[in-house]
Formats: structure tokens, sequence, C-alpha cells
């Protein structure tokens, strides 16, 4: 674990070591190239080719809706904390790809396995090959709810600041502050919006802490039942113990 004081000192160049010692149990799917085979034929046409990334994205929508839909996550590192919420609606952004349907409907569809080759498509701003990139990472988005992560602050891109974001190293997900119908700000809870396949990340931020604990919830339930990661040196802070239901406090204080 990396302390306060450590990254003070000289965070970024230790943070990537740090966190490789800390995160070594990850398969190497994401940054490597995605072969188009299908039972051993090399796949060669735009259909083809299409068809595996759709196939991506129904996989991808289902394990959201098993694992991450309908849930909040609560990070916690030092006495800092934020929620996550993963809405429906958001899945479209993560895929990379362009579609006439609303984001909602896409991910209907997605869920069921009944999108078509013809309702999505590529364009300059959505190229093919970044959702190539992205579909296999979207597939395992849960690992970045159930195992040690770090938690980056201000990662810059070329057109945003993400005030905070959530990395394994291979993958990370930006996230946005949720915000209501007038403009404000809805607690401390953040919702995904970008999904980046680099290592640059880490280099690209301001500051970062591995990740301390990590709760859930079914988001129609008022506090924290579920612990999902836990550092054993570490005591649950204070700061947090309002949002955690009594049996979980009782269990783990």
């Amino acid at each position: 674990m990396i302390s306060t004081s450590y990254w003070y000192l000289n965070w970024m160049p230790r943070l990537t070591t740090s966190i490789k010692l800390l995160l070594t149990d990850f398969t190497k799917e994401c940054g490597q190239t995605h072969s188009f085979y299908v039972r051993g034929v090399l796949m060669a046409t735009k259909a083809e080719k299409k068809e595996v990334l759709r196939q991506d994205i129904i996989m991808s929508a289902q394990t959201y809706s098993n694992t991450l839909a309908g849930r909040n996550f609560l990070y916690v590192y030092g006495n800092e904390y934020f929620e996550v919420s993963f809405p429906t609606d958001c899945f479209l952004h993560l895929t990379g790809v362009e579609t006439y349907l609303s984001a909602k409907d896409f991910y209907k569809i997605s869920k069921k396995g009944i999108l078509t080759n013809s309702q999505f498509y590529f364009s300059s701003r959505f190229p093919f090959a970044n959702a190539k990139k992205k579909l296999p990472c979207l597939k395992r988005l849960p690992e970045l709810t159930n195992d040690f992560v770090c938690i980056l602050k201000d990662m810059q891109t070329i057109k945003l600041t993400y005030k905070l974001s959530v990395t394994n190293l291979e993958f990370t997900l930006g996230l946005t502050e949720s915000i209501d119908k007038n403009a404000n700000r809805i607690g401390n809870l953040f919702l995904p919006m970008s999904l980046r396949v680099e290592e640059s990340s880490v280099e690209r931020s301001a500051d970062g802490e591995i990740v301390d604990f990590i709760f859930s919830k079914d988001a129609s339930v008022a506090k924290y039942d579920v612990l999902l990661v836990k550092d054993e040196r570490k005591t649950i802070p204070e700061c947090v113990r309002h949002l955690l239901n009594d049996t979980l406090l009782k269990q783990y204080t």
C-alpha cells in the first residue's frame, strides 16, 4: 500500500511500479492484437470483423447488466471516498461505436442479444480500431469494482480533465460528477464517462492512490451492505461509516 507521504515525495515514477506489484493477477487481453478468428478460420471481410464486435457488445451489455447496472459502489482511500453508479444509458459511450438508436434502446437490445450489425457503425469520431481495442476491456469492467485498483486524480486528456478515474493499469474508467435536472451535483456520486485502454493514464494524472476498501449495494437501498475489497492493514475510516449498514460495521470494525 502506498502511503500519503509516499505520494507527496515522488509519486509519479513509483506509482506505476507499485501498482504493478499489487495488481499482478490480471490477464493480458487488453492491449494485445484482437485476432478475428471464428472456429480457426481467419475472418477477412469488414462484415465478419463487425460481427465479432457485435458479439463483444452483447457480452459486455450482459455483463454490465448482471454485475454493475442497478448497483452503487463506494471507493475508499485514506480519509477520502466517492460513489459510482452505472446507469444503463452510460453503456453506449463506453463501447466506442455510433448508433442511430437512443442510448437506452441500444443497451436494451444489446442485453437481450438481438443487436444487429446494421444498428451500429463507425466514424472518424468513433473509429473501428478504437472499438476493437475497447470492447475486450468493457467485458472486464467489473474488475474495477472487485479488485485492488488505483484512484487517479485530475487525469488529463485532449478534451477533458477527469476529476477522478479508476484504473488497473490495463484500462481506465474516467468518471464524471452526477448532476440532477437542475445541474446540481448529487452528493459524492460519479458516473462512468470514458473507457480508455492505455497505460499513460497514470502519467497524465496529477496524483493517485491505491484503494483501501470497495463496498457495494443495490441502488434501491440506503446503505452499503457488501464488502468487495479490503486492505487488511486498514480500518474503515469514520468518514464513511454512516454510509454502511449496522451488520457490516459490526463485522468489520
